[in-house]
């Protein structure tokens, strides 16, 4: 799909500052908010790609570092709300989340690293005492995974522990590897009496139908465990990936080297690594793949319950899952502090996005 601007339909009310806008992810963003006829303004560090892609969209460009307090406050002068799509998330959040705390604009992310999600949460008093609403994760995987928790919660109101599956991803672009990969730890949260608790990575596994037969997973940390807005009250809750025995296998033995990724010397190479991976995938790749949740829910005589969740690729639902929440957040569907998706807007935003949903 080229890279033109389309003509735009009328126009929520307010400004949108897409940093991270010259990425895969930003330039799909761009495109699906113009659409929408959103009020972009295209932001990132790299002068040159900024001001091309500003040029060619007919929108305002503004080229910024987070390392730059005072710059980065300049840019969100006349802006409602920021949505940052620069990641590694666990790096990049703070600095623009407390730009935002500081000039009372709303905050919303397609991080999926559960760090993040953690310094939203210790900023959340903070954010609500200055009308900012916090909001990471609006893109494809926490909304989804945040939503399917939260109908499992309706739907089943005797659970006492969750189990969310998630099926292996067909496609992925370079920053998408880059954050999973900086991911990389000796152990995986779960919560175990309503506390997240953590336990040796690798060494939980569970079998689940994603729709063609069972399918081993493993434990993985995932934002759900420590958010707990949509699950409050259910004290298990467990979050597994797909994944076949060779990476089984490497998860246990790559806990041993767990703290590598997060010294220089390991950015350093996850960055030369990344730098192998395509950037992104082709429409074609994205047309063919998909992705399945799946959530059992257990009551206390151990009777398992579940849905599932189909979804078209990560990208194309991200697109949708944000353009929703954009339109929310300008037309004054906002609540101060922080705040999950599916606790704020409820699992529609998942019929938005053409996900199909399944009992049993």
């Amino acid at each position: 799909m080229p890279e033109t601007p389309g003509d735009p339909v009328a126009a929520p009310v307010g400004r949108v500052l897409l940093y991270g806008a010259t990425g895969f992810s930003g330039r799909l963003l761009t495109r699906a908010l113009r659409e929408q006829g959103v009020d972009v303004v295209l932001a990132g560090r790299h002068h040159g790609r900024v001001t091309e892609m500003a040029r060619r969209w007919h929108l305002d460009g503004r080229v910024v570092s987070l390392d730059d307090r005072s710059q980065l406050e300049a840019a969100l002068d006349g802006i409602q709300v920021v949505l940052h799509a620069a990641g590694p998330f666990q790096h990049t959040a703070l600095p623009m989340m407390s730009a935002c705390l500081r000039r009372g604009t709303h905050y919303l992310d397609l991080a999926g690293e559960w760090p993040v999600f953690q310094q939203a949460m210790d900023h959340g008093e903070l954010a609500a005492a200055n009308g900012v609403m916090l909001m990471p994760g609006i893109g494809f995987s926490i909304v989804a995974s945040d939503c399917l928790l939260a109908l499992a919660r309706a739907r089943f109101p005797d659970a006492v522990a969750l189990r969310l599956a998630l099926s292996a991803p067909e496609v992925m672009s370079r920053g998408t590897f880059r954050s999973l990969m900086g991911l990389t730890s000796s152990t995986v949260l779960v919560r175990r009496q309503g506390i997240a608790t953590a336990v040796p990575a690798g060494s939980l596994s569970r079998c689940f139908d994603f729709g063609a037969g069972l399918r081993t997973a493993v434990a993985v940390t995932w934002p759900d465990v420590v958010i707990s807005q949509v699950t409050r009250g259910i004290p298990t809750l467990e979050v597994y990936a797909e994944a076949d025995w060779p990476v089984q296998v490497a998860l246990r033995a790559g806990s041993s080297l767990a703290p590598l990724p997060q010294s220089p010397l390991g950015q350093r190479l996850l960055d030369l690594l990344s730098q192998g991976w395509p950037e992104a995938p082709s429409a074609t790749q994205r047309q063919r793949s998909g992705f399945t949740l799946v959530v059992e829910a257990e009551d206390r005589w151990r009777r398992c319950r579940s849905l599932r969740l189909q979804t078209p690729d990560g990208y194309t639902v991200t697109a949708a899952t944000v353009s929703a929440i954009v339109r929310r957040v300008l037309n004054g569907q906002v609540a101060p502090g922080f705040q999950s998706p599916a606790h704020l807007y409820g699992g529609s935003l998942l019929e938005e996005s053409g996900c199909v949903l399944r009992v049993g």
